[in-house]
């Protein structure tokens, strides 16, 4: 279903009603993986939280949240990440705008065979809507990550004031967008990845298991999104962690960049350091990378125009 065939009245009020429905499924994973790769081993960041907040794992980090902090431990910072829903409409007309604009150039020009053309177009596309997506993302994910490393289960020190008043008496404006330089390295290759991955995996199951009936289509896309968000996962952790730490800890001030903070992990907690939540990011984006698929599909299938103009 290209864009010209897109109601778009009905394309922006199913997109935000389902996003909003798979972010509240999916976000104690997210609370979960930064708490991992906030963590340094032996003991948690935070050096005056209990011992009781060190995890060993994902089930352990789980375990620990709900025990201590109730399952609401597992939702902090959910309120300010709902602003994300804007930056998701954003991300995903950025994505189609850019994708039909590629076609209709290569269509003119033939830089490229069609076949090959729409690996490149969705990966040009994803990388694309990924940097124009992260000017209001970035702000968002500092605050909400502040929020998740709240270990308190009062919301006192963790509510969205408390902590934009801090971010703002700490480093200004500009401690809003720290890593945001590691952000665009972790989100734009893994868009690109993650949509190249998916339009090309999605076509050789096609062209091999040919489904034909409504639930073997779905399954083939299901399919295909589940493989390329665990390609996009393991590809771009490394890149994850360190943005992570550098939106948490780091000071825009103090020098610390990308490359520095790598450097750092590498040495100081060693190679295992780059895999640090890598666990939860893939039971974070297999099933999100599913959702995703089945939901931007269904979108555009119940947004398709009826007219014949």
């Amino acid at each position: 279903i290209s864009w010209d065939e897109i109601d778009k009245f009905k394309y922006y009020f199913y997109g935000p009603s389902l996003s909003l429905l798979v972010r509240f499924c999916l976000y104690p994973l997210s609370v979960v993986k930064t708490r991992l790769q906030m963590q340094k081993d032996p003991y948690s960041i935070a050096a005056s939280a209990p011992s009781v907040n060190h995890y060993s794992g994902t089930l352990d980090a789980f375990h620990k949240i709900i025990r201590h902090e109730g399952v609401r431990g597992l939702f902090k910072g959910f309120g300010v990440s709902t602003v994300g829903i804007v930056s998701g409409q954003l991300y995903i007309t950025t994505y189609e705008y850019v994708r039909h604009h590629l076609m209709h150039m290569n269509e003119r020009n033939r830089f490229i065979s069609p076949k090959r053309m729409n690996v490149v177009r969705n990966a040009v596309a994803g990388g694309c809507a990924s940097l124009v997506s992260q000017t209001i993302v970035v702000p968002i994910d500092i605050v909400s990550q502040k929020q998740m490393m709240n270990f308190g289960t009062g919301d006192s020190n963790g509510s969205l004031v408390h902590v934009s008043k801090e971010i703002l008496r700490q480093d200004g404006v500009k401690g809003f967008y720290k890593g945001f330089g590691a952000s665009l390295c972790v989100y734009a290759p893994s868009s690109a990845i993650w949509w190249g991955s998916y339009g090309y995996l999605r076509e050789r199951l096609q062209s091999h298991f040919m489904p034909t009936s409504h639930a073997s289509k779905r399954l083939t896309e299901a399919s295909a999104g589940a493989s390329a968000g665990l390609v996009a996962a393991v590809a771009t952790n490394p890149i994850d962690v360190a943005r992570t730490r550098l939106q948490v800890e780091g000071h825009p001030r103090d020098g610390s960049n990308l490359r520095t903070t790598l450097r750092h992990l590498w040495c100081q907690e060693g190679p295992k350091s780059l895999l640090k939540g890598v666990q939860a990011r893939i039971m974070a984006s297999v099933p999100s990378s599913i959702m995703i698929v089945t939901v931007y599909e269904l979108v555009k299938r119940l947004s398709k125009r009826t007219d014949k103009h």
